[in-house]
């Protein structure tokens, strides 16, 4: 209630501008998602700016127009929210957009081409990524990204990984398993609809599909996606 009446208090004034810094950090989760609503709406009604600072990816992905990433104090990118969530330009901006957060998988260039570049796997899979490859170079250590919500079933794709199952949460709407990796920094996270029938310890096997890969150079630039994404720009640069 009183974010509202904070809201309103500033209403009084019309303002062209309004600065919110981090409003629902401090609400529960019910009442988070209705503030989000209402102030999305408000926003619309009233036709004014609104800057907005969180460290929330949904309220980020949900409320925003233009997202501007800030890493350290310096811009990393600017743009729109599924443009940031598809074309990251950098590492960190595909690890801060999205929840669960991305995963990155160390792999190697076998071939780099304008069109693709053909890497490996540790278990010596190899497969094409259509990104632009010009700035890779034969035997570079690059890092594969790829989203929990954009892994397959093993039976779908020619590009497997297995792992041993760590922890499995099972949402009802979903199914989130995390698989030991070696290749990987951290757990892989493998994002299902519906209900698996996996537990911990078992060995689980999942598919990589190329066309939802990222690629990352050891400093973090990204590789340009040239695969086009529904609602979003491939970016031109």
């Amino acid at each position: 209630q009183r974010q509202r009446v904070a809201i309103g208090r500033t209403l009084v004034s019309q303002p062209q501008v309004f600065l919110l810094d981090e409003p629902l950090s401090n609400l529960d989760a019910a009442l988070r998602v209705q503030m989000r609503s209402e102030i999305t709406k408000l926003q619309r009604q009233l036709g004014c700016t609104m800057i907005y600072v969180t460290h929330d990816q949904v309220e980020a992905m949900t409320m925003a127009d233009k997202i501007v990433v800030l890493d350290g104090g310096y811009v990393s990118q600017v743009g729109k929210p599924l443009d940031l969530y598809h074309y990251p330009h950098n590492r960190f901006v595909a690890g801060f957009i999205g929840s669960p957060k991305m995963n990155f998988i160390s792999v190697h260039a076998l071939e780099a081409t304008a069109e693709y570049v053909k890497v490996e796997l540790e278990n010596k899979v190899a497969f094409n990524i259509p990104v632009d490859g010009t700035t890779v170079n034969v035997g570079d250590r690059m890092s594969l990204g790829i989203r929990p919500e954009h892994l397959l079933m093993s039976d779908s794709s020619e590009a497997t990984i297995e792992g041993e199952v760590t922890i499995v949460e099972k949402l009802g709407q979903e199914t989130q398993v995390y698989l030991s990796v070696e290749s990987a920094d951290t757990d892989i996270n493998f994002r299902q609809p519906d209900t698996l029938q996996v537990e911990p310890g078992d060995k689980y096997a999942i598919g990589i599909d190329p066309k939802r890969c990222h690629l990352f150079h050891d400093d973090g630039r990204a590789c340009r996606r040239l695969h086009q994404e529904v609602g979003a720009d491939i970016p031109e640069s």
